[in-house]
């Protein structure tokens, strides 16, 4: 027992030993302060971490209590990482839209290290001409006006088989959360994959495991100097899984995507519906672009517009639906 405590007694000073080395490197490294915006007293090592995790609120309540007192656009240190939080429209409309080439660049999660294909989509890439070309595709080909309108029956059909499913519940208590996320899910699925695909419920099932990893608390998002740490608590090895089965899937799927092309062309069979994928693996043979469009391109975007399509449109239902029943007027 003696020997078991002694051993954890010196790994936590270690660890502890470790952190205090990168703050005193990083602070002696920083050189000259520039001006910052205004901000609440902050610890040595974890800076205002705790006022997060510990003050009995969810996070965007506490991010809101102390906007009201340090105002608007205010500075926060989250352990290694130094943030400025723009908590009102006004500066908000200033950093997106005024100088939104300065804000342009997100950070570098550890997560996109291997959930991004290189940095080969939009959302982790580093903003440049790559970048632009992948955004107009999105914009000018797969997000148009006639391209959302074409999926329309798609949407219907799963409303109204959520509909049905709530209704057959005679009454009973159900969990709208999980029902909201399976029909967004559903519905995303079939725009970027078609009606039918193989491994689409599997890789319904596994982008809940990324999501589940990647918006948890991750010790080198907050301390780049202990990304090590990642290797010994397991992250790395479950990103890299994921990751692997992910990309299996993918590339089962724009196979499936190829030879249907194949089949569609060479017998003029019209009524197959495009999807989202075959858009991408029409504009790959295109000699008009600037990057050409590689399968990592093509996995990518998929894998982000269907990450950003199910969680975003399922989270926006659930708080309008909590907003109606608590104003019902």
């Amino acid at each position: 027992m003696f020997q078991l405590l002694s051993f954890t007694s010196i790994l936590t000073s270690f660890f502890f030993l470790l952190v205090l080395v990168a703050y005193w490197k990083r602070n002696k490294a920083r050189g000259t302060i520039l001006k910052s915006p205004p901000g609440p007293w902050k610890l040595p090592l974890i800076g205002n971490l705790h006022q997060l995790i510990t003050s009995g609120s969810l996070p965007h309540s506490s991010l809101r209590d102390l906007a009201k007192k340090h105002g608007p656009v205010m500075r926060l240190q989250l352990g290694e990482v130094s943030a400025v939080i723009i908590s009102s429209p006004k500066a908000a409309r200033e950093v997106l839209k005024t100088h939104d080439l300065c804000f342009a660049q997100r950070p570098d999660f550890f997560v996109s290290e291997f959930l991004s294909y290189d940095y080969s989509g939009i959302l982790a890439t580093p903003y440049g001409d790559c970048w632009r070309q992948m955004r107009k595709i999105c914009v000018l080909e797969l997000l148009t006006a006639q391209r959302v309108h074409s999926f329309r029956s798609v949407r219907e059909e799963e409303v109204w088989n959520l509909i049905e499913t709530l209704a057959s519940s005679n009454g009973l208590s159900i969990n709208l959360s999980k029902n909201l996320f399976a029909m967004t899910n559903t519905v995303t699925s079939r725009a970027a994959f078609g009606e039918k695909c193989k491994g689409q419920d599997e890789f319904i099932s596994l982008v809940k495991e990324i999501m589940v990893l990647s918006s948890g608390f991750n010790v080198p998002d907050l301390y780049p100097s202990l990304k090590f740490i990642a290797s010994i608590n397991g992250m790395k090895t479950a990103l890299k899984r994921l990751h692997q089965k992910r990309d299996s899937i993918l590339q089962d799927i724009i196979d499936d995507h190829k030879m249907n092309m194949i089949t569609t062309s060479t017998t003029n069979d019209s009524s197959c519906k495009e999807d989202l994928v075959d858009v991408l693996l029409k504009l790959q043979k295109s000699s008009d672009l600037k990057f050409e469009i590689t399968t990592k391109h093509i996995k990518a975007v998929t894998s982000e517009i269907y990450l950003a399509g199910g969680e975003t449109a399922a989270t926006t239902l659930e708080w309008a639906m909590s907003e109606l029943l608590r104003n019902p007027k």
